[in-house]
């Protein structure tokens, strides 16, 4: 039960341990997958954004419910902007699942597809990668213009997340735009990640994944015809990887493409707070690049952002937490699980971590 590390302290509520029969990091993992019970999402505003290549993105933006931000006359706390994993779209049930609490919390929320990803594939002749990160600054754009004045928030899933550090890493002025980021059960060295999901106990894994990489090269229109036979013909998410993602990435090879893609060396330049929510036994994704980033001097505590941003107001929602990076990996949680009693524990440190920051900025 609890932290392996915390650095984050009590701006997150406690991860009280997995709970029965959900017990073993695969099972919090299947259960991931497996759930089909998100509620109907509420009804939403359809977002479309041009690409300066002529491909679009689709998005979906819900409100803040407005018995949720009574105190502030119908302004939302902030905006929440998510992103989904790889073979996820906007509609996948871990997306889903975040409209309730999101909105209840007084935030509005922006739902993406990352480019060709699931409803959005007819909008895309290309489709995303963990480098994809200049494809998320329209969302950024959008999500300004939809909830202006309000802090904005990025909260990204798996190979999702990748794409976000490096969103982050790479486009200064966007990642300043934001006021935090939040990543769930992210590769953050790609190297170590293909590694660890292609030991043989994951193969089950394997060709789960492999399969919707699949239908998704086939829906790809005018991809190459020798691409698309070396899609079809793959027989792990390595060669896949190496056969069509690096290529269609500008990579060599899938070797070039992870390491030009892995984030664990350089997180330390993060511009803005970044939050990693890491589970220990994630089958997927080692923890151990996230345990060895630096710790920061002290776990923030709500008194103290809340102090900083007083003393400094120009700071901004900064001030409280600094940028850089607060690693949190929890005792079991799986891959982008973390099914306690509540479920969702991911979903409540998410909306406590940016509700800290947005609130204090806001005093």
């Amino acid at each position: 039960m609890g932290f392996i590390r915390n650095d984050a302290g009590t701006l997150i509520p406690p991860f009280r341990g997995e709970a029965f029969p959900w017990i073993g990091g695969d099972a919090q993992t299947i259960r991931h997958f497996l759930r089909q019970d998100a509620p109907a999402p509420p009804p939403s505003q359809e977002v479309c954004l041009d690409l300066e290549d002529g491909d679009r993105l689709l998005a979906a933006f819900h409100p803040a419910r407005s018995a949720a931000t009574g105190g502030t006359k119908g302004r939302s706390r902030g905006c929440i902007i998510a992103v989904h994993g790889l073979n996820g779209c906007m509609d996948a049930a871990h997306i889903l699942w975040l409209i309730r609490p999101v909105l209840d919390a007084g935030f509005s929320l922006l739902r993406v597809n990352m480019r060709g990803a699931g409803p959005g594939r007819p909008l895309a002749r290309g489709t995303y990668n963990a480098g994809a990160g200049a494809d998320l600054i329209p969302f950024v754009d959008a999500a300004s213009a939809l909830d202006p004045g309000v802090p904005l928030f990025m909260m990204a899933h798996s190979l999702g997340g990748t794409a976000a550090l490096n969103m982050i890493l790479d486009f200064d002025d966007a990642a300043r735009r934001l006021a935090g980021l939040v990543t769930i059960g992210t590769p953050l060295d790609m190297v170590a990640t293909a590694a660890r999901f292609h030991a043989p106990r994951n193969r089950p894994y394997v060709r789960y994944m492999l399969s919707g990489l699949k239908q998704i090269a086939d829906a790809v229109p005018d991809l190459d015809p020798a691409l698309h036979r070396a899609a079809m013909a793959a027989k792990s998410v390595r060669d896949f990887d190496d056969l069509v993602t690096a290529r269609l990435a500008g990579y060599a090879n899938s070797a070039a493409y992870y390491a030009g893609t892995s984030v664990h060396h350089r997180l330390q330049d993060a511009p803005i707070p970044v939050l990693l929510l890491q589970g220990s036994n994630d089958p997927w994704v080692p923890s151990q690049p996230a345990l060895d980033q630096p710790r920061p001097a002290s776990p923030p505590e709500q008194t103290d952002l809340q102090a900083d941003l007083q003393a400094d107001p120009q700071a901004g929602v900064q001030a409280g937490i600094q940028a850089g990076v607060q690693v949190v990996v929890t005792r079991g949680g799986g891959h982008v699980g973390f099914h306690d009693r509540q479920l969702n524990w991911h979903i409540r440190a998410t909306i406590a971590w940016c509700g800290a920051l947005a609130d204090a900025a806001t005093r």
